[in-house]
C-alpha cells in the first residue's frame, strides 16, 4: 500500500509540461500577492518583505496559527520569484508516517527494500523550483537531520543509493506553533531552526487584524454567490456585531467556513444570526458582548433594560459603540473605524443608514 501511495504521489506531484508561453506548475498553484486581502498595516509590511525575499533562493520559515493563510503566502512568494516557471510542490509533513515521508522526499532505488523501485523524491521533482514543507515540526528528528544536510550541501541521496544527486530547490517551511517554543520542547532541531530560519515571517491571527474581517466577508460572499449561483448581498447588523466581537480561533479558514455554512441556510439577501452554524453561536454565547465596565478601548456598553430580542440588543449596542467611537475621535471617521475594528467604508455606510433613518 505504501509503494502504491508513493507511485500515486509521484505522479500527481510531477509538474505539468508547459506549453509555449505558459508556466510549468505543480498541483494546486493558484495564488499571488494580489490575492492576499488586507487593510492591516502589519500584513502589508509582511507582504512587502515577502516580495523582497522572493528575489532570492534562501530558505524561509513561516509561523502562523492554523487558518492564517500560510500556503497562500508561500505560493505568492514562489509566483513572484524567478522560479515561478519551475515546479512548486507542497507536502504536509504530518500527513504521512516517518518511513513513508522519507521515501517520498528523497526517493528510492530498486532493491533498497522489498518491492522498492527506482523512484525520484520530491526534492528531485522540485529541482529548479520550490518545495513547501508544511507542519515541519511533525517531521521526526532523524529526518530533520537529513533535511538539514540537504539545506547545507544541496545534495540528496535516495534510500538505498550510494550516490548523491545535486538539486537546486528553495525550501519554504511552515509551523503552527512559535518556532523557539518548538526548539525548547524538542520538536525541532536547534541546528535546523538556525539553518532554515534565514528569512522568517510571523502571520498575525485574524483577531489581531479585525479591520480585515468584513473585507474577507465580502470576498467570501462573492466567492460563494458565484459558486452556489446565489445573490446574497451582505450580513445583518446583528451578525456584523457578533463578527466584530468574536476572536476567530480558526482564523480566516473558520470565517470562510462560517460564510459557506450560512450561505447554505440563507433564503433572503442577508445573512442573519439564525443562519450561522450552531457551534459558532454556542461559542459566541460565552463572549461578553455587553461588558458592564469600560474595556481597554474605552467603551462601556450596557443594553437597555426590558425584554429585548437578540437583534434589538445587538443593534442597540452597535449604535452605542458607533456613537462613543465618533465622540472619542471627535468625528474622525478613519480613526473611529480603526477603534471599532471595521473598514472605513463600512462605518460610512452605517452612519449614512442612521442619518437616513433619522430623517
Amino acid at each position: 500500500l505504501s509503494e502504491k501511495l508513493l507511485d500515486l504521489q509521484a505522479k500527481i506531484s510531477k509538474p505539468k509540461k508547459a506549453k509555449r508561453g505558459q508556466k510549468a506548475v505543480g498541483d494546486g498553484l493558484s495564488f499571488h500577492f494580489a490575492d492576499i486581502l488586507t487593510d492591516n498595516d502589519r500584513m502589508m509590511q509582511l507582504i512587502d518583505r515577502a516580495r523582497r525575499a522572493a528575489r532570492t533562493s534562501s530558505p524561509v520559515l513561516i509561523y502562523g496559527e492554523t487558518g492564517t493563510g500560510k500556503e497562500l503566502f508561500v505560493q505568492s512568494i514562489h509566483q513572484a520569484s524567478a522560479r515561478s516557471s519551475q515546479p512548486f510542490i507542497a507536502q504536509n509533513c504530518a500527513a504521512l508516517p516517518a518511513t513513508l515521508l522519507e521515501s517520498l522526499l528523497f526517493g528510492t532505488v530498486k532493491g533498497s527494500f522489498t518491492g522498492a523501485d527506482d523512484r525520484p523524491g520530491l526534492f528531485e521533482l522540485a529541482d529548479g523550483g520550490t518545495l513547501f514543507l508544511d507542519e515541519l515540526n511533525s517531521m521526526p528528528l532523524d529526518l530533520q537531520a537529513k533535511l538539514l544536510r540537504v539545506l547545507q550541501d544541496g545534495e540528496i541521496r535516495r534510500i538505498g543509493s550510494s550516490h548523491s544527486t545535486r538539486v537546486d530547490v528553495r525550501v519554504i517551511a511552515a509551523v503552527n506553533e512559535p518556532p523557539l517554543a518548538l526548539v525548547s520542547k524538542g520538536a525541532m532541531r536547534t541546528d535546523l531552526y538556525y539553518r532554515i530560519n534565514v528569512v522568517s515571517f510571523e502571520l498575525p491571527p485574524l483577531r489581531d487584524r479585525r479591520e480585515d474581517v468584513f473585507l474577507l466577508v465580502r470576498h467570501f460572499l462573492e466567492k460563494y454567490n458565484q459558486k452556489f449561483q446565489m445573490r446574497v448581498q451582505g450580513i445583518s447588523d446583528e451578525v456584523s456585531a457578533l463578527f466584530s466581537r468574536y476572536d476567530w480561533p480558526g482564523n480566516v479558514r473558520e470565517l470562510e467556513h462560517v460564510i459557506e455554512a450560512a450561505m447554505n441556510m440563507v433564503e433572503g439577501d442577508l445573512i442573519e444570526a439564525e443562519h450561522l452554524p450552531l457551534h459558532l453561536l454556542d461559542r459566541m454565547s460565552g463572549i461578553a458582548l455587553f461588558p458592564a465596565e469600560k474595556s481597554s478601548r474605552g467603551m462601556g456598553l450596557v443594553p437597555k433594560t426590558g425584554q429585548l430580542s437578540l437583534p434589538e440588543v445587538l443593534r442597540d449596542v452597535e449604535e452605542q459603540m458607533i456613537e462613543q467611537a465618533m465622540r472619542e475621535t471627535e468625528g474622525n471617521i478613519l480613526r473611529a473605524a480603526k477603534l471599532l475594528g471595521i473598514p472605513r467604508q463600512t462605518l460610512q455606510y452605517k452612519l449614512s443608514q442612521r442619518s437616513g433613518a433619522n430623517r
